[in-house]
Formats: structure tokens, sequence, C-alpha cells
């Protein structure tokens, strides 16, 4: 391993190597590239449209991490170069911009839109021009069945985001949960994850009621979940829908002991609920509290860049470029079939924790804790002994 990608995994992006095949060394697949041509990434966010609030975080954190990595020697002697452009958060526009990066540009890796129904036919581009695609924030397992080349690196599946919050409320005494998503694919397997585990938390499914992505209006949507009375609702929901829905059930006077939502990460939605956001529950991969290597330069560049607080979607972005750097690295060059390899086999510390995937992608490393809420701050609550839990405040 060259000392510049010492120096730009191990201090900057900290995206350690921990083994490839069962094994303990890289010094096996370590070299150098006979080019000093930039090695380049595409990438389409969404900095306009219905997904921009969390397309701006992913943005922020592509480019904090490719940033880092360059100022620090870059990847094989190499520096980064990012292609980043605006999806417009419409999927038509997606399909030009990555048969542009895959096609005209034929960029040596690309990294996924933000959100599974952006990111599905990028991955389906990526399978016919063999180009590694790292996905930062798709959670649908339907993007990964069947595929080659695409990996889970900023996020686990949507099934286990909010699997322990049948649990988690069931320890605090709230066992009728009222699911509620919308019907893309990703946001209902999130519930679905949900359903599961409710009988063995000891818990009872009250309602779940589905609703059409278009919706803006979510008044009866709320009223069809304050009929059943839940003591606990879990929004499967996009961030705007979210916010909607959280908003509608106030509006309808109905307040649940706990409410959930795997968007609630998202800063738009404490700006935009202010005191309504206060106790609610959420999922993260990303804490300063988890302590993982790395968490420091991320938190202090990303201060120092935005002048915002970190968020987990930034976290995810920023540790997917984590993982192609380490996997660049492993592979020894860009050869895409060599550093497809390398993140299939691999394993990687990212600031999320141990980057791994299964043989169809899916991330099988990373472990999402909740956090509530608490005064304005996100404070992990569950599991109880997670390192720098607090006591979870109920009722919502």
């Amino acid at each position: 391993m060259s000392r510049s990608m010492r120096v730009a995994i191990g201090i900057a992006v900290t995206a350690t190597v921990v083994s490839a095949c069962g094994g303990g060394s890289d010094t096996a697949t370590s070299g150098s590239s006979s080019s000093d041509e930039p090695i380049t990434i595409g990438a389409s966010v969404s900095l306009t449209g219905a997904y921009a609030s969390s397309g701006t975080n992913v943005s922020n954190g592509y480019k904090l991490a490719v940033d880092q990595i360059n100022a620090n020697g870059g990847v094989l002697g190499r520096q980064l170069e990012l292609d980043l452009k605006d999806d417009q958060s419409d999927a038509g526009i997606v399909s030009r911009l990555y048969s542009e990066f895959l096609g005209t540009a034929g960029d040596d890796a690309v990294l996924s839109p933000y959100g599974s129904a952006l990111a599905g036919p990028a991955a389906q581009l990526a399978e016919r021009y063999q180009t590694p695609m790292l996905h930062s924030q798709t959670s649908s397992l339907a993007v990964y069945k069947g595929t080659k080349y695409s990996v889970m690196a900023g996020l686990g599946p949507g099934r286990d985001v909010l699997a322990g919050v049948p649990q988690f409320a069931a320890d605090a005494g709230y066992k009728r949960i009222t699911l509620v998503n919308n019907d893309l694919d990703a946001y209902k397997a999130i519930c679905d994850g949900v359903a599961a585990s409710i009988a063995d938390a000891g818990a009872t499914l009250v309602d779940r009621i589905e609703y059409a992505a278009a919706t803006s209006d979510f008044s009866s949507t709320a009223l069809k979940v304050a009929e059943g009375k839940p003591e606990v609702v879990v929004e499967c929901s996009a961030i705007q829908d979210s916010i909607g829905i959280t908003r509608a059930l106030d509006q309808q006077g109905f307040r649940p002991a706990v409410i959930a939502s795997p968007t609630s990460v998202d800063p738009a939605f404490l700006s935009s609920l202010g005191d309504l956001a206060n106790r609610a529950i959420g999922y993260t991969q990303f804490s300063p509290d988890l302590g993982y290597p790395g968490t420091e330069e991320f938190i202090t560049g990303y201060d120092d860049a935005y002048g915002t607080a970190v968020n987990t979607q930034a976290a995810g972005a920023y540790a997917t470029v984590q993982v192609l750097a380490a996997a660049i690295e492993k592979a020894g060059s860009t050869d895409k079939a060599a550093v497809n390899k390398a993140l299939h086999d691999g394993s990687y510390d990212t600031i999320l924790g141990t980057y791994k995937v299964d043989s169809d992608g899916v991330q099988t490393g990373y472990e999402p804790v909740l956090f509530q809420y608490l005064d304005g701050a996100q404070a992990i609550v569950f599991p109880a002994d997670t390192k720098g839990a607090l006591a979870a405040q109920l009722p919502y």
C-alpha cells in the first residue's frame, strides 16, 4: 500500500482494509497504477425536486470524502475526480446522466443517486456497462437482486432499519402498533421488516395503511390511523411524507405514545416540525457516540466545509467513498472487474462500522440503532446497551 493511500485512508477517511478473502494481509494485491490520470467517478444527486433535502446531504458527503482523500495524496497516487450532476429527483434524468457517465465518459466507477426509486434505473445501466456502482442511500433489496456490479455501501437493508421499534416500544409498555407506508417498494420493505418483528416483541398489529407516493394531503391517512387508536405509529415514508403525516396526526388531535420514521434522521424533519419532532424515533448508522474510526475527521471536515451539523445521510455518502477508495487500493488498479471483486469480497472499516456485503451486494456489516430527538438533538436510545445510549423519554 502506498504511503499516500495510508494517509488518505488511515487519517482522512479511515477506510482500512480488514480482509478481502478471509485473510489478514493486503500485500498480495497492493500495487500502483501506471496512469497518472484522475480516477473518474460519476454521480447524480437530487439538488432540486422532491428529494432535494436528502440529495444535498448525500452530495455533501460525497464531496467531502473526495476532497479529503485528494488532499492526502489520492488513491494509488492518483486524484479522484467527481463528476456530480443534479438529477432533479427525476428517474428519466437519472437514466440520461448515468448513460453519459458509463457510456460517453466511461467513468471508472459510479455512485448512486439518493433513494431506491432513482437508484434502480442507474443500477441497471451499471450492469449493462459492467461498471462498479456503490449505493449510499439505496435500501431496497429489489435493486440488488440478480445484479453483479452493485453494492450497498452507505446503508443496511430497509427491512432492518426500524425492525427494533416493536421491541423498543414493548419494553416501554406500548404494544399496539399501526404501520403506514407509501406504495414504493423501498418503503413497503421497511414496514415489512417492522411487521415481521411484531410477534417476537409480544406486540399487536392494529392496522397497516398504504397510500400513493404522490399523496400530498395526509388528513385522510391521519384519520385512518387515529381511528385505530394505536400506541405506536411507524411511518415508512419519504421525508416530506413523514413530515406531512406527523403534522396531520397532530391536527387530528391524536398523539401516539411512540412515533417513528426512517427518514426522521433528515435534518428537514426537525427544522420543519420544530416541537413536533421532539421525542420522535428514527434510526441511524452514524453517531459521534458510536466512535467508529474516522468519525472525528468527518465531523471536523463537515463543519469546516458546510458550517452545519453532520447527519447520517451525509455520513452514508462519505462512507461510500471510503469503501470505493479502499477497494481500488485493494485491487491495485481501476480495472473494473478487479475493483468489483474487491467490493464484493472485501471487508473495510468506515465511519458506519465494518462494510461487508453478501453475494447480491446487500450490506451485512452495519448495525442500525434507534435514536430519539431530545431537546433538538439525536440521542441513541436502543439497543439500551449501545455505546452512548440514553434512556428514552416517552410518551411522545
